[in-house]
């Protein structure tokens, strides 16, 4: 299975961040919160953090701010025999999970069979076994189950069957049954994660495990990850910080092989230098981001004057913010229960579409 490199949204914007900061300290009232003692980065960097922060994660209201532009694919994943929790290689920027669905992938049907899993906030440990998963949630790598390299099913906490000498690991893309295989994730005596990234045979001997692996990071997503040979089979170092996800029912023993399709929303990335671009912006929304930096910049103003305007402009710009995720969100929802017709309808009637979508006579699908 390869190794693909998951950072942000791919980037889309063409300004940087220290055009903004240009134009903030060409204005009076904005132009003294830069000035600070020859720290050319700061405050500048922290104030574009917060805006960034303030325009990705949500509104003052808790409610989110689903981007499409924020969005991104985990790459694909299959189940295992057994198995519940699931490392991804590199996947540390996953901030929410907004979709998922399964799919049938060895089958050789057309089309092939997809059935959309329900995203939740958490699941508990299962053995209770189904066709196909239904439900996804995502964890920190360190709270996921893992299993131990050499231990026995009775020595660990999964009940699945652990890699040891001779344990071969089969690539379930391309089986017509879901083969068996033991947990592919685990911690060794060092307490670092791995995960099989490349299906084999285990050696006759225990790996050595490197004390300090490298792997990716929120500020550095593209970073190698350590790599480690155990006979022909590769474990690769995870992140214990980074995403995983726990599934519900498990896969059972022998069946269809599963691919996880997750969708999701990316975590911010913080500012490190002017010359970052406003990634993953669409220059189309700078002007909310350039306002929201504009604001910030009274909050951070040494004349108390211009510093008493900050709560005025800030609930102003929150205010515009709203009306952004507004105008991104005027397709008609599908995702959402509702019903069929209006308490006072008079009969049934068919939904026309966009030119009568409600009504008092109106059939909603």
């Amino acid at each position: 299975m390869p190794i693909i490199p998951i950072g942000l949204p791919s980037g889309q914007s063409s300004i940087k961040l220290q055009e903004i900061v240009d134009i903030a300290k060409s204005m009076a009232d904005t132009a003294p919160a830069l000035a600070n003692g020859g720290w050319e980065n700061q405050p500048a960097l922290r104030i574009a953090d917060t805006v960034m922060r303030a325009m990705l994660t949500g509104g003052p209201n808790g409610q989110p701010y689903n981007w499409k532009w924020n969005r991104f694919y985990v790459p694909p994943f299959a189940t295992i025999s057994w198995q519940q929790d699931y490392f991804v290689p590199n996947l540390v920027t996953l901030g929410w999970l907004e979709s998922c669905w399964a799919n049938e992938f060895n089958i050789t049907s057309q089309p092939k069979p997809k059935f959309p899993m329900e995203v939740v906030k958490d699941l508990q440990s299962t053995y209770v076994q189904t066709g196909y998963p239904q439900r996804i949630c995502w964890l920190p790598n360190r709270l996921l189950l893992t299993g131990t390299w050499g231990a026995t099913e009775l020595q660990t906490i999964t009940g699945q069957n652990n890699p040891g000498p001779g344990t071969v690991y089969v690539n379930p893309i391309g089986s017509q049954v879901q083969p068996s295989n033991p947990i592919n994730q685990i911690k060794d005596s060092n307490g670092n994660l791995w995960v099989v990234t490349t299906y084999g045979t285990c050696g006759n001997t225990e790996p050595v495990w490197p004390t300090n692996p490298a792997y990716p990071t929120l500020n550095d997503p593209t970073a190698d990850s350590t790599n480690v040979i155990d006979g022909t089979t590769v474990w690769t170092a995870i992140n214990p910080n980074g995403q995983g996800f726990r599934l519900s029912p498990i896969p059972p023993q022998q069946g269809q092989v599963w691919t996880i399709n997750p969708s999701a929303q990316s975590r911010i990335q913080r500012f490190t230098s002017l010359n970052q671009y406003l990634n993953p912006l669409p220059d189309d929304l700078v002007s909310y981001f350039q306002n929201g930096f504009f604001t910030e910049c009274y909050r951070y103003h040494p004349d108390a004057k211009v510093h008493s305007k900050y709560a005025q402009e800030y609930a102003r710009w929150l205010k515009s913010l709203d009306d952004a995720v507004k105008t991104f969100d005027r397709e008609q929802d599908s995702f959402a229960f509702r019903p069929c017709s209006n308490m006072m309808d008079g009969g049934y009637s068919p939904y026309l579409g966009p030119s009568a979508p409600y009504g008092p006579f109106t059939y909603y699908w």
